[in-house]
């Protein structure tokens, strides 16, 4: 019984993850030039069983400094939120289906120890599963931003 349930959470560890899809990242329009806030699509990697959001944790790095944020939005509302795209038959915050897309939107400027995004800056975003799975991808700030646009990076 013990192996079975080894076997188990090391098939989970490596088959319950979340693709990461496009970012998109927002000046504010406060006229800074910087890029403040990130919405990153996620989808459940095939293969994968059903990923509560809210319990996995992202980390962010950038500029040679990273920083761990819970995914529970009742205690960081003004870092993370989360908005079911397409798929939910409830707000939830649930990948249970692989046609199910979430955007998580993270507020960089209320996250200690990662600062906005300023001109060619480069971001790192690891997504940690609950069960254990991880996936990262690696986005790049364009070399000019604008006040008030929106950026796929």
């Amino acid at each position: 019984a013990q192996a079975q349930q080894t076997g188990q959470e090391t098939t989970a560890e490596v088959s319950d993850i979340v693709q990461v899809g496009k970012i998109v990242g927002d000046e504010t329009g406060d006229g800074d030039q910087e890029i403040e806030v990130l919405n990153a699509s996620f989808r459940l990697a095939a293969g994968s069983d059903a990923i509560n959001l809210s319990k996995a944790s992202y980390t962010l790095s950038s500029g040679g400094n990273a920083t761990v944020i819970s995914g529970n939005n009742r205690t960081n509302g003004d870092v993370i939120s989360y908005y079911p795209i397409q798929g939910f038959q409830k707000e939830t915050s649930i990948l249970a289906d692989v046609e199910d897309l979430m955007v998580v939107r993270f507020n960089l400027t209320n996250v200690s120890g990662v600062s906005s995004l300023s001109q060619s800056d480069k971001v790192k975003l690891v997504v940690q599963a609950p069960a254990g799975g991880s996936t990262y991808k690696q986005v790049e700030a364009p070399r000019r931003i604008k006040k008030g646009e929106s950026y796929i990076l």
